[in-house]
């Protein structure tokens, strides 16, 4: 059976009804109908809170039924007419009244909620700023480390190569490069992902790099970027001095971060960079002799024990030549030092043209010189000694009208016979150089023949 609802105030006004009708009955005569009627006013003044016209309506009834019951139509019967007309005003008054209050309450309320709607916006809002903020320090935490690991290096390539590391592990990364400004253009110092080999180069050639770019920015090239999401250009420069520059190719979505991290990490990889350059440069002078440009006595011993250790893994033989000008000392008696140093530049020139691109040629003293010779036959070192002391004998120097020559006696020490250690070699080359010497100089002699 369907349930059957009934408005609450619809059933107030049956059950005052009920309670209007007993006082009727209950209350005689015509004082009866007097309260009866008082109560059926006070019920339209109450229902006027729903429907503001039932005052009107019980208030004009009861005045009515007043004069029908009474049938008196004198002063008081007026006065009491007039009273409950009175009541109508009232609930229309206090009606106005609580519109208005309505009125205020929804302003107030919409006004509380739109405050409260920015609160929550900007609670939001400082959330996600919170956020920002955490990964911000996170990265930037991540990048001091890197930086801090970084101070310790020397080598340029382990220190790009540790950088190029540190973004290849990093979320939304899928290819890096950094290349180093060279005159003319650019040299590529490391690359990893979508930046190696010859995608490197056609992308460099496509957005035409030049030596100026010194800001941060998403390159503009849209065939590249279509493919390869974001490509993010990053100078490593120090003073707007542009020492080399990184590619790093990213999510789209990931543009404004890395340019704005970009502003910070690639001003410390220059200076880093820099460094490595100094620190470069110092072993290579502390390598390398700075007239003649051979290896220095100590670096070439360094690199000969290597050399020595990986013939003696493979079984190869090899051959020492100690070169020793002859009366060297009189061309710088004679000329000056200036002339020497030009005589000896000239002589170095002679000598590399002389050995093979596997040798090492290193200056052993002020007018000595040792070559390191692998895989190469008896006949052959012989072949190649006698070879540098003609090339040396037909090069003369000409100074104030003079033309000169400046020969040399050669030793020539080999490994696979005796198997010596280094020290053993050297000093057996040596022993066979002074044989030269004491045969008339201007020639070369195998230690195997004393």
């Amino acid at each position: 059976m369907k349930n059957i609802t009934i408005d609450k105030r619809i059933l107030k006004l049956i059950y005052i009804l009920l309670i209007g009708v007993c006082l009727y009955f209950a209350v005689p005569s015509s004082g009866g109908a007097i309260i009866w009627i008082s109560f059926m006013v006070l019920v339209g003044f109450y229902y006027s809170l729903y429907f503001t016209s039932s005052i009107i309506f019980s208030s004009i009834l009861a005045c009515c039924i007043f004069m029908f019951i009474t049938r008196d139509f004198s002063f008081m019967s007026f006065f009491m007419c007039l009273i409950f007309i009175s009541l109508i005003p009232f609930p229309y008054y206090v009606n106005m009244k609580l519109k208005k209050l309505k009125t205020n309450l929804i302003t107030k309320g919409s006004a509380l909620k739109n405050q409260y709607r920015e609160v929550f916006i900007e609670y939001q809002q400082s959330i996600k700023t919170k956020k920002e903020y955490e990964e911000d320090m996170q990265r930037l935490s991540k990048l001091y480390a890197l930086d801090a690991k970084l101070s310790t290096i020397t080598s340029k390539q382990e220190y790009v190569n540790l950088i190029l590391d540190f973004f290849s592990q990093d979320y939304g990364v899928f290819g890096g490069a950094i290349l180093e400004k060279v005159s003319p253009g650019w040299k590529k110092l490391s690359a990893f992902g979508i930046l190696q080999g010859n995608d490197l180069a056609s992308f460099i050639e496509s957005i035409k790099l030049t030596n100026n770019e010194t800001i941060c920015y998403a390159i503009d090239n849209k065939e590249f970027n279509k493919q390869y999401f974001s490509i993010l250009y990053f100078p490593m420069l120090i003073e707007s001095n542009v020492l080399g520059c990184m590619f790093i190719v990213i999510k789209k979505d990931l543009e404004a971060r890395y340019i704005k991290d970009g502003s910070i990490f690639a001003s410390h990889f220059a200076l880093g960079l820099k460094r490595t350059n100094i620190f470069n440069d110092i072993r290579q002078k502390s390598r390398i002799d700075f007239l003649t440009g051979l290896l220095l006595r100590s670096y070439f011993i360094e690199k000969l024990k290597s050399e020595i250790q990986r013939n003696k893994y493979y079984e190869d033989s090899f051959y020492i030549l100690m070169v020793d000008l002859d009366n060297f000392k009189n061309v710088n008696d004679k000329y000056g030092h200036l002339i020497g140093d030009k005589v000896l530049i000239e002589i170095t020139k002679v000598i590399l043209s002389c050995v093979g691109d596997d040798s090492l040629v290193g200056r052993y003293g002020g007018d000595e010189f040792i070559i390191f010779v692998p895989n190469l036959t008896e006949k052959e070192i012989l072949l190649m000694a006698n070879k540098i002391n003609k090339s040396l004998k037909d090069n003369f120097f000409e100074e104030n009208n003079e033309k000169f020559n400046v020969t040399a006696s050669i030793g020539i020490s080999c490994n696979s016979k005796d198997n010596l250690e280094l020290n053993a070699i050297i000093n057996t080359a040596d022993v066979a150089l002074y044989k030269a010497k004491n045969n008339g100089r201007d020639s070369a002699v195998f230690y195997k023949d004393l």
